[in-house]
């Protein structure tokens, strides 16, 4: 389940990593033992069906996509660790979840759409991908984000988005697992999983769709939250000793 939901997020702006959170907590599931290793593997997973679906670009594109990686890898080596540290709690999870969420809608009801992706629309985007390090905003969100307040069309905007989600998340993956002695518990078949459902998302659904739905499913995810710890902070009734 985790799988298919992750493959799902690395294409579609819901953010991957507060689902890894946040699912396993509302839903009453046990969590990963080793969640960082577990949430690498189902990264290059979904990295690998994405692939697959993705037509090779031209080399004006390779060329951007590859300077986008340059700021958000710098970043990720220096803070990665400490922000996920501070900024991994449900109820800050839900508070990105739903401003990113309103952010991306705005930006992409709005903006116009007429300028192709250049050198300084790709440069916004990837400033953007820095803020995708905070667990909750979603990497392929936050560069959909700057893109539309660029001006990009719609449907290009998601093309690059996809392209640049692809070095930065896979190359963190294997550095990941790298690092780690073996590989966590059930990270095969949720890599798997993943990469299937990466594919399927990226073949059934082409760039060009509105974020509406998206936002949407963040914003409610974010009301899940609310409610929950809302519940829980509720005193519960005392029995009367007899």
């Amino acid at each position: 389940m985790l799988g298919t939901a992750q493959g799902v997020a690395e294409v579609v702006p819901v953010s991957s990593s507060a689902q890894l959170v946040l699912l396993p907590w509302l839903l009453g599931w046990e969590p990963p033992p080793d969640r960082t290793g577990f949430a690498a593997a189902l990264h290059a997973g979904s990295c690998l069906g994405i692939a697959t679906a993705t037509g090779v670009p031209d080399r004006r594109t390779l060329a951007l996509v590859a300077a986008t990686c340059v700021p958000a890898a710098v970043a990720g080596l220096l803070v990665a660790d400490a922000v996920e540290q501070r900024l991994g709690r449900p109820p800050q999870l839900a508070a990105l979840l739903a401003g990113a969420g309103a952010l991306l809608w705005a930006a992409d009801r709005w903006s116009p759409q007429e300028r192709p992706v250049g050198p300084r629309e790709a440069g916004w985007a990837a400033l953007a991908q820095i803020a995708a390090l905070a667990p909750g905003v979603s990497r392929a969100g936050a560069t959909l984000t700057a893109l539309r307040l660029a001006g990009v069309e719609r449907a290009e905007a998601e093309r690059f988005c996809r392209l640049m989600s692809l070095p930065v998340t896979a190359g963190a993956a294997v550095l990941t697992l790298a690092r780690s002695r073996s590989l966590p518990p059930g990270s095969v078949p949720g890599a798997l999983a993943a990469a299937a459902a990466g594919a399927a998302v990226s073949r059934l659904v082409p760039p060009g769709r509105s974020a509406t739905v998206p936002a949407a499913y963040r914003l409610v995810l974010a009301a899940a939250v609310v409610v929950r710890l809302h519940r829980d902070r509720r005193p519960r009734p005392r029995k009367d000793v007899l």
